[in-house]
């Protein structure tokens, strides 16, 4: 939920372009947003930033929760976006009560590398209670819904040992926005984490695709 689910990646990723990671709002160092801070409000606060920035059109990572945010700030404001990657996307629509996304998640540990639950946890503790509270509101939204007015090319990541976002839920997101849909073989939820080396390369050639 923060910026630093994504120190390993960093790491691990060539030097050679710009890359900006960030705490969305009611996360990491962000303070809350004044209103809604569902995925669509966030997209929107996230899509002026870049805007004031004079930054864009971006390749825009997301991840778990970010994912969605991702795909909404896309379909608001395409002109900033070049590309999208869905990385773990949650909440999936399977579980219409975020409570169901949290016990998946807690279902999913043993196959996280543990690096990834002391990050994840510390993120989960830190962060603005009404950003769960907001997410939980949408969930069991359908993939045509929240892929609804992405345009740009779409590449959905999941793991196959991810017990949160089902193969069915990528799949139909990546369907929904026309895009395309890898699987990493034994990947949990947290790969920005557990696996950032195969992340990087996996987003480096979908980026770097004419």
């Amino acid at each position: 939920m923060s910026w630093h689910a994504y120190q390993w990646f960093l790491e691990q990723h060539p030097d050679n372009r710009p890359i900006l990671v960030i705490d969305p709002p009611g996360c990491g160092r962000s303070t809350r947003l004044p209103g809604a801070m569902d995925a669509d409000a966030q997209g929107a606060h996230i899509a002026a930033w870049l805007s004031e920035q004079q930054l864009g059109p971006v390749d825009l990572v997301g991840h778990s929760l970010g994912a969605v945010t991702g795909a909404r700030l896309s379909a608001q404001h395409p002109e900033l976006v070049a590309s999208l990657t869905m990385v773990s996307p949650s909440p999936d629509a399977r579980w219409p009560r975020m409570r169901q996304h949290v016990s998946a998640l807690v279902r999913g540990v043993p196959a996280e590398a543990p690096r990834v639950i002391a990050q994840a946890a510390f993120d989960y503790v830190r962060a603005n209670p009404l950003v769960l509270a907001d997410f939980g509101r949408q969930a069991g939204r359908p993939a045509d819904e929240v892929m609804d007015g992405v345009r740009t090319p779409v590449l959905v990541v999941r793991g196959t040992a991810d017990l949160v976002s089902s193969h069915k839920w990528c799949a139909d997101l990546a369907d929904a926005a026309g895009g395309e849909l890898l699987a990493v073989p034994d990947g949990a939820h947290g790969l920005p984490q557990q696996m950032p080396a195969e992340l990087v390369r996996i987003v480096t050639e979908f980026t770097q695709t004419p």
